[in-house]
């Protein structure tokens, strides 16, 4: 059955055999989110389904904590119209999610609509800037970084 735009978008919960499952499809030891003694704080965060903010040093694993994340919503994930959306500040940020993801097949489901994985830039320019020019009749021929570059040089004294 296709929910209705208009029904009220329930969240998946998150068990302890999820999390032990996405670990091992990240090729993991299926206890990797669960520590030693099964009192890691990182399970905690993944059965999170409330606002939070995450802060740790580089290298601490933020980036693998999200794409356990993101694996487990992706398995759960029956919504055909309603997607997630997950905004990077970098563009190296969003490859490596989306290359971890891609590596599996219930990760790569993300990868297209109504998911959307990327930068901010990129979400701003698909889905605000490039509308707000095409319905307001500015045509749009191409869409080039270097070609912008270039003709904006030749106005330059």
């Amino acid at each position: 059955m296709v929910p209705m735009q208009d029904e009220p978008f329930i969240t998946p919960s998150i068990t302890d055999d999820d999390v032990r499952a996405a670990a091992r499809m990240l090729g993991f030891s299926e206890n990797a989110f669960h520590g030693e003694d099964g009192n890691d704080p990182r399970a905690q965060v993944l059965k999170n389904m409330s606002t939070a903010d995450i802060q740790a040093c580089p290298g601490s694993g933020k980036t693998t904590l999200l794409v356990a994340k993101l694996a487990i919503l992706a398995n759960k994930w029956t919504d055909p119209t309603r997607g997630i959306c997950v905004l990077s500040h970098t563009n190296a940020a969003r490859q490596e999610i989306e290359s971890r993801l891609g590596s599996n097949p219930v990760g790569a489901k993300l990868l297209s609509f109504p998911h959307f994985i990327g930068t901010i830039h990129g979400f701003v320019d698909n889905y605000l800037g490039l509308p707000w020019l095409r319905s307001n009749g500015y045509p749009l021929s191409v869409i080039d970084n270097e070609i912008c570059l270039a003709r904006r040089w030749r106005f330059l004294p």
